[in-house]
């Protein structure tokens, strides 16, 4: 058995979990087939979703019961998350003594209530993650990107959290002259490439970080048989004013009028939301709702549709766009700054926020699927699955844990 590895993880409070999560049940799932004795604070919905994804390991408990739905949207509902983060920050701190010296601490996320704990922990070796940049207090002050809040106080939380913990987070293995501990080890894990250069500013070395992708499910992924393209476009997503839902059902009525026999399907739970725009636009018979679907039905519904639409406004490191390309569907995105360092020419781009080109572009992407022409056959696509796969980034995570040595030595 290895080292014991402990994620604090604070953040989950609901067992509907988001991509960052996905992330850390992986990389979690990665160490303990590769010997590591896990161990996870967080809350009772952790301990749930912990249970349901069959991830080994211990739960030391950081609240008395899960926070009641809220809607986050809402300034009550904000204030209630705070809280509810804060109370399962301050039982974290009080169950340190469970971090020996010679254990690793990982911060899941780069929000205070994770990072602070494992700074304030004795373990020589620490870990965060940067899964993506925050808004600067510019942008959140003229509300120039997409996903700023409307009161912007989470926005503001977000960036000063985000500000705060990676600068103590780097700050943690300068050595001190009158502190004659061990030297802290300290490794950064980022998910996009755009990240390094602030992290260097920061101070953090080349070998102190290391740059790790979102993750795909290429194995069931391939295990999905080929499907008949039924659905001339897809798309995925949630009711979000970043995610350009205007555009889309723009685009769908433009193609819904172009191209003969037009079918579409959206995958989520929006139906409510968007079925009276479907409705008004005359679209009930050409577009289907697939509501909430697990993964293999999503990958099977991404095989029988003939184009990805993705017409967000802002993204960070869109695992979706990645799907859509295993499953050998072609995507239409607007070009934001984040899409190409990370899929280069696998997305048929078009400039922000031109939408007459967008559907455009989406209207020939369908048209050449239709007569049989797929762009991403002639494509590296088995590189782009071998250097995104789960089991390559479990590797690299692993060997960030490597670098970090055995803990038992003085430094």
């Amino acid at each position: 058995m290895l080292s014991k590895l402990h994620f604090v993880t604070n953040g989950v409070f609901t067992t509907s979990i988001a991509g960052g999560d996905i992330h850390f049940l992986k990389l979690a799932e990665g160490a303990a087939k590769a010997g590591y004795e896990l161990n996870f604070f967080g809350g009772h919905a952790l301990s749930e979703v912990i249970e349901k994804h069959q991830v080994p390991g211990a739960v030391t408990l950081t609240d008395n019961a899960k926070l009641p739905t809220v809607n986050p949207e809402t300034l009550g509902g904000q204030f209630a998350m705070f809280r509810d983060f804060y109370a399962r920050y301050r039982r974290t701190l009080a169950q340190l003594r469970r971090i020996q010296p010679e254990d690793l601490a990982y911060a899941v996320s780069d929000y205070w209530f994770d990072v602070l704990p494992v700074l304030h922990s004795s373990a020589r070796r620490k870990l965060m993650v940067l899964h993506m940049e925050a808004p600067t207090l510019g942008q959140i002050i003229t509300r120039s990107r997409p996903d700023v809040d409307p009161r912007r106080l989470a926005s503001l939380h977000y960036w000063a959290s985000q500000e705060y913990s990676l600068r103590q987070f780097c700050a943690c293995a300068r050595p001190a002259r009158w502190k004659p501990e061990p030297q802290i080890r300290r490794h950064l894990l980022y998910l996009h490439p755009l990240m390094a250069r602030r992290l260097k500013k920061l101070g953090v070395r080349d070998e102190e970080m290391s740059l790790l992708s979102y993750g795909l499910e290429v194995g069931p992924t391939e295990a999905v048989p080929e499907q008949q393209r039924k659905y001339d476009a897809v798309w995925i997503g949630r009711v979000h004013r970043q995610k350009g839902l205007e555009d889309l059902l723009a685009s769908l009525q433009y193609l819904g009028q172009r191209l003969p026999d037009f079918r579409a399907i959206i995958i989520g739970n929006v139906r409510d939301a968007l079925l009276p725009e479907i409705e008004r636009r005359g679209l009930t018979r050409q577009v289907e709702f697939s509501g909430f679907v697990r993964e293999e039905e999503k990958i099977r519904l991404f095989k029988s549709s003939r184009c990805f639409l993705m017409p967000s406004k802002h993204e960070g490191s869109p695992r979706v766009i990645g799907e859509s390309v295993i499953a050998a569907t072609p995507v239409v995105a607007y070009e934001l700054p984040n899409y190409r360092p990370l899929f280069g020419d696998f997305v048929r781009y078009v400039p922000p926020f031109d939408l007459v080109a967008f559907q455009q572009t989406a209207e020939r992407e369908i048209q050449r699927m239709r007569s049989g022409e797929n762009y991403l056959q002639k494509m590296d696509l088995a590189g782009f699955k071998r250097e995104n796969s789960w089991e390559t980034t479990q590797q690299k995570f692993l060997a960030a844990l490597a670098c970090l040595g055995s803990g038992l030595d003085h430094g």
